[in-house]
Protein backbone atom coordinates (compact mmCIF):
# COMPACT_ATOMS: atom_id res chain seq x y z
CA UNK A 1 0.00 0.00 0.00
CA UNK A 2 1.29 3.21 -0.89
CA UNK A 3 -0.41 5.90 1.73
CA UNK A 4 -0.67 9.95 1.33
CA UNK A 5 -0.83 11.86 4.68
CA UNK A 6 -2.11 15.54 3.76
CA UNK A 7 -1.66 18.09 6.62
CA UNK A 8 -2.92 21.90 6.59
CA UNK A 9 -1.16 23.69 9.23
CA UNK A 10 -2.57 27.11 10.69
CA UNK A 11 -6.49 26.39 11.19
CA UNK A 12 -7.86 29.04 13.50
CA UNK A 13 -5.24 31.66 12.08
CA UNK A 14 -8.04 33.40 10.17
CA UNK A 15 -12.13 32.58 9.80
CA UNK A 16 -11.21 32.30 6.21
CA UNK A 17 -8.25 30.03 6.87
CA UNK A 18 -10.25 27.81 9.45
CA UNK A 19 -13.13 27.80 6.60
CA UNK A 20 -11.03 26.62 3.93
CA UNK A 21 -9.75 24.12 6.14
CA UNK A 22 -13.14 22.72 7.03
CA UNK A 23 -13.95 22.84 3.16
CA UNK A 24 -10.54 20.54 2.34
CA UNK A 25 -11.51 17.95 5.02
CA UNK A 26 -15.00 17.18 4.10
CA UNK A 27 -14.53 17.83 0.66
CA UNK A 28 -11.19 16.96 -0.35
CA UNK A 29 -8.08 15.03 0.82
CA UNK A 30 -7.11 16.65 4.30
CA UNK A 31 -6.96 14.31 6.69
CA UNK A 32 -5.00 16.16 9.59
CA UNK A 33 -5.04 20.26 11.25
CA UNK A 34 -3.08 21.96 13.34
CA UNK A 35 -4.88 25.04 15.49
CA UNK A 36 -3.36 28.32 16.84
CA UNK A 37 -5.25 28.19 19.92
CA UNK A 38 -4.13 31.87 20.84
CA UNK A 39 -6.21 32.79 17.69
CA UNK A 40 -10.14 34.45 18.52
CA UNK A 41 -11.13 31.91 15.99
CA UNK A 42 -10.02 28.88 17.89
CA UNK A 43 -13.59 28.80 19.60
CA UNK A 44 -15.27 28.01 16.03
CA UNK A 45 -12.85 26.02 14.85
CA UNK A 46 -13.43 23.57 17.43
CA UNK A 47 -16.88 23.58 17.76
CA UNK A 48 -16.74 22.61 14.16
CA UNK A 49 -13.76 20.17 14.07
CA UNK A 50 -15.73 18.37 17.28
CA UNK A 51 -18.10 17.36 14.92
CA UNK A 52 -16.08 15.85 12.38
CA UNK A 53 -14.58 12.07 11.91
CA UNK A 54 -12.24 10.43 10.00
CA UNK A 55 -9.42 13.66 10.77
CA UNK A 56 -6.94 13.98 13.25
CA UNK A 57 -6.80 17.80 14.72
CA UNK A 58 -3.25 18.28 16.22
CA UNK A 59 -2.05 22.21 17.80
CA UNK A 60 0.18 24.25 15.66
CA UNK A 61 2.46 25.70 18.93
CA UNK A 62 2.67 28.97 18.01
CA UNK A 63 5.14 32.31 19.39
CA UNK A 64 5.31 34.62 16.42
CA UNK A 65 1.46 35.11 15.23
CA UNK A 66 -0.99 37.23 17.16
CA UNK A 67 -1.30 37.65 20.71
CA UNK A 68 -0.15 35.28 23.47
CA UNK A 69 -2.74 33.65 25.63
CA UNK A 70 -0.60 34.49 28.63
CA UNK A 71 -1.08 38.56 29.96
CA UNK A 72 2.02 40.48 27.54
CA UNK A 73 3.35 41.07 31.27
CA UNK A 74 4.01 37.13 31.98
CA UNK A 75 6.22 36.44 28.39
CA UNK A 76 7.08 40.15 27.73
CA UNK A 77 10.45 38.34 26.03
CA UNK A 78 8.18 37.39 23.33
CA UNK A 79 6.47 40.20 22.42
CA UNK A 80 6.13 43.92 20.91
CA UNK A 81 5.55 46.85 22.87
CA UNK A 82 1.43 46.53 21.68
CA UNK A 83 1.56 43.05 23.17
CA UNK A 84 1.59 40.67 20.40
CA UNK A 85 3.98 38.06 18.85
CA UNK A 86 7.04 39.65 17.07
CA UNK A 87 6.58 38.08 13.58
CA UNK A 88 9.36 35.85 12.49
CA UNK A 89 10.47 38.79 10.15
CA UNK A 90 11.06 41.01 12.98
CA UNK A 91 12.79 38.02 15.02
CA UNK A 92 14.62 37.85 11.83
CA UNK A 93 15.71 41.48 11.35
CA UNK A 94 16.75 42.04 15.36
CA UNK A 95 19.05 39.01 16.04
CA UNK A 96 21.69 37.32 13.38
CA UNK A 97 21.30 34.23 11.80
CA UNK A 98 23.90 32.11 12.17
CA UNK A 99 22.47 29.15 10.59
CA UNK A 100 19.89 26.70 10.10
CA UNK A 101 17.67 25.01 7.19
CA UNK A 102 14.43 26.37 5.81
CA UNK A 103 12.33 27.24 9.00
CA UNK A 104 15.02 26.42 11.58
CA UNK A 105 16.88 28.84 12.22
CA UNK A 106 20.38 29.84 14.70
CA UNK A 107 20.70 32.95 15.96
CA UNK A 108 24.22 34.40 17.60
CA UNK A 109 22.07 35.20 20.57
CA UNK A 110 18.75 33.18 21.18
CA UNK A 111 15.46 35.40 20.68
CA UNK A 112 13.35 33.26 22.83
CA UNK A 113 13.52 33.46 26.94
CA UNK A 114 13.41 29.34 27.65
CA UNK A 115 11.08 29.44 30.41
CA UNK A 116 8.51 32.53 28.95
CA UNK A 117 8.28 29.96 25.60
CA UNK A 118 7.22 27.28 27.72
CA UNK A 119 4.95 28.87 29.61
CA UNK A 120 3.52 30.18 26.76
CA UNK A 121 3.30 26.67 24.74
CA UNK A 122 1.85 24.88 28.09
CA UNK A 123 -1.45 27.31 27.57
CA UNK A 124 -1.72 27.38 24.01
CA UNK A 125 -1.81 23.18 25.28
CA UNK A 126 -4.10 23.67 28.04
CA UNK A 127 -6.84 25.57 25.67
CA UNK A 128 -6.50 23.11 23.10
CA UNK A 129 -7.46 20.32 25.88
CA UNK A 130 -10.49 23.04 26.98
CA UNK A 131 -11.45 23.52 23.09
CA UNK A 132 -11.51 19.62 22.27
CA UNK A 133 -12.12 17.82 25.19
CA UNK A 134 -8.54 15.84 24.51
CA UNK A 135 -5.41 16.20 23.69
CA UNK A 136 -3.88 17.21 20.45
CA UNK A 137 -3.21 14.17 17.90
CA UNK A 138 -0.11 15.45 17.01
CA UNK A 139 1.76 18.59 18.04
CA UNK A 140 3.78 20.72 15.00
CA UNK A 141 6.10 24.06 14.94
CA UNK A 142 4.73 27.31 13.17
CA UNK A 143 6.93 29.39 11.22
CA UNK A 144 10.31 30.34 12.68
CA UNK A 145 11.85 27.14 14.85
CA UNK A 146 15.15 28.35 16.96
CA UNK A 147 16.79 26.01 19.70
CA UNK A 148 15.04 27.42 21.98
CA UNK A 149 11.36 26.96 20.65
CA UNK A 150 12.38 23.58 19.17
CA UNK A 151 13.01 22.34 22.37
CA UNK A 152 10.14 23.24 23.77
CA UNK A 153 7.67 21.70 21.51
CA UNK A 154 9.31 18.91 21.80
CA UNK A 155 9.31 18.41 24.97
CA UNK A 156 5.40 19.61 24.99
CA UNK A 157 5.02 16.27 22.45
CA UNK A 158 6.63 13.90 25.12
CA UNK A 159 5.18 14.75 27.73
CA UNK A 160 1.70 14.48 26.04
CA UNK A 161 2.87 11.18 24.24
CA UNK A 162 1.76 12.16 20.98
CA UNK A 163 3.76 12.69 17.51
CA UNK A 164 5.98 16.11 17.15
CA UNK A 165 5.79 16.04 13.45
CA UNK A 166 8.81 17.71 12.79
CA UNK A 167 11.06 15.40 14.48
CA UNK A 168 9.04 12.39 12.33
CA UNK A 169 10.36 14.21 8.88
CA UNK A 170 13.26 15.87 10.64
CA UNK A 171 15.07 12.06 10.77
CA UNK A 172 13.24 10.41 7.96
CA UNK A 173 10.74 8.46 9.59
CA UNK A 174 7.64 10.25 7.43
CA UNK A 175 9.46 11.70 4.63
CA UNK A 176 7.92 15.31 3.56
CA UNK A 177 7.01 16.10 -0.03
CA UNK A 178 8.59 19.52 -1.47
CA UNK A 179 6.36 22.15 -1.45
CA UNK A 180 7.97 23.14 -5.14
CA UNK A 181 5.01 25.79 -5.97
CA UNK A 182 6.57 27.89 -3.00
CA UNK A 183 9.11 30.46 -2.45
CA UNK A 184 10.96 33.10 -0.26
CA UNK A 185 10.54 35.80 -1.23
CA UNK A 186 6.90 34.77 -2.35
CA UNK A 187 5.28 38.30 -4.03
CA UNK A 188 1.12 38.43 -4.65
CA UNK A 189 1.62 38.22 -8.17
CA UNK A 190 3.91 34.75 -7.95
CA UNK A 191 1.36 33.32 -5.28
CA UNK A 192 -1.42 33.93 -7.78
CA UNK A 193 -0.15 32.76 -10.44
CA UNK A 194 1.49 29.48 -8.75
CA UNK A 195 0.17 26.26 -10.26
CA UNK A 196 -0.41 23.72 -7.08
CA UNK A 197 -2.81 21.38 -8.53
CA UNK A 198 0.20 20.76 -11.39
CA UNK A 199 2.25 19.47 -8.96
CA UNK A 200 0.61 16.46 -7.97
CA UNK A 201 2.25 15.08 -11.34
CA UNK A 202 5.69 16.08 -10.29
CA UNK A 203 5.08 14.91 -6.73
CA UNK A 204 3.50 11.11 -7.76
CA UNK A 205 6.92 9.37 -8.06
CA UNK A 206 8.18 10.61 -4.89
CA UNK A 207 4.65 9.45 -2.95
CA UNK A 208 4.90 6.24 -4.58
CA UNK A 209 8.62 5.52 -4.01
CA UNK A 210 7.60 5.52 -0.07
CA UNK A 211 4.93 3.30 1.64
CA UNK A 212 3.85 6.63 3.32
CA UNK A 213 4.86 10.37 2.65
CA UNK A 214 3.23 13.21 3.81
CA UNK A 215 2.27 16.84 2.28
CA UNK A 216 2.10 20.25 4.47
CA UNK A 217 -0.16 22.76 2.99
CA UNK A 218 -1.81 25.60 3.99
CA UNK A 219 -5.23 25.86 2.52
CA UNK A 220 -7.99 28.78 3.28
CA UNK A 221 -10.08 31.66 1.99
CA UNK A 222 -8.41 34.62 1.66
CA UNK A 223 -9.74 37.35 3.79
CA UNK A 224 -8.35 40.89 4.86
CA UNK A 225 -6.99 39.50 8.44
CA UNK A 226 -4.72 36.57 6.41
CA UNK A 227 -3.48 39.58 4.40
CA UNK A 228 -2.22 41.45 7.55
CA UNK A 229 -0.69 38.78 9.24
CA UNK A 230 0.78 35.96 7.06
CA UNK A 231 3.07 36.73 3.76
CA UNK A 232 1.49 33.46 2.82
CA UNK A 233 -2.10 34.52 1.91
CA UNK A 234 -2.92 34.25 -1.63
CA UNK A 235 -0.98 30.83 -1.85
CA UNK A 236 -3.49 29.46 0.46
CA UNK A 237 -6.18 29.99 -1.93
CA UNK A 238 -4.06 27.71 -4.36
CA UNK A 239 -3.44 25.22 -1.53
CA UNK A 240 -7.38 24.80 -1.28
CA UNK A 241 -7.43 24.52 -4.69
CA UNK A 242 -4.88 21.27 -4.28
CA UNK A 243 -6.74 19.83 -2.00
CA UNK A 244 -10.10 20.20 -3.01
CA UNK A 245 -9.23 19.26 -6.74
CA UNK A 246 -11.48 16.38 -8.05
CA UNK A 247 -8.47 15.54 -10.52
CA UNK A 248 -6.18 15.40 -7.97
CA UNK A 249 -8.15 12.97 -6.18
CA UNK A 250 -8.70 10.81 -9.38
CA UNK A 251 -5.07 11.27 -9.91
CA UNK A 252 -4.29 9.93 -6.70
CA UNK A 253 -7.04 7.12 -6.79
CA UNK A 254 -5.55 5.43 -10.30
CA UNK A 255 -2.46 5.69 -8.74
CA UNK A 256 -3.24 3.60 -5.54
CA UNK A 257 -2.61 6.25 -3.38
CA UNK A 258 -4.58 5.70 -0.21
CA UNK A 259 -5.04 9.38 1.95
CA UNK A 260 -5.11 8.40 5.26
CA UNK A 261 -4.27 10.65 8.72
CA UNK A 262 -1.42 10.65 10.68
CA UNK A 263 -2.29 8.22 13.61
CA UNK A 264 -3.44 5.92 11.13
CA UNK A 265 0.08 5.36 9.35
CA UNK A 266 2.36 5.48 12.28
CA UNK A 267 3.46 2.12 14.42
CA UNK A 268 1.07 1.95 17.66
Amino acid sequence: MTALIVQADDIAITHGTTLGILDAISDGIVRATGMFTNCPDAEFAAQRLRELDGVDVGIDVNFVTGFPLLPATEVPGLVTESGRFRSSGEIREAYRVVGGDAVYTEFAEEPFDPEQTAAEAAAQIERFFGLMGRPPAYVHHHSLVSPVSDEVVRRAAADLGVPFVDDLYRTGGLPLLPNDWYAKPFPLDDQARADAVGAIDRLLPTILSHEVSLLIVHPGYVDAEILDLSSYSIIRARDLELVTSPAVRRRLDDAGVEIVRLTDALPA
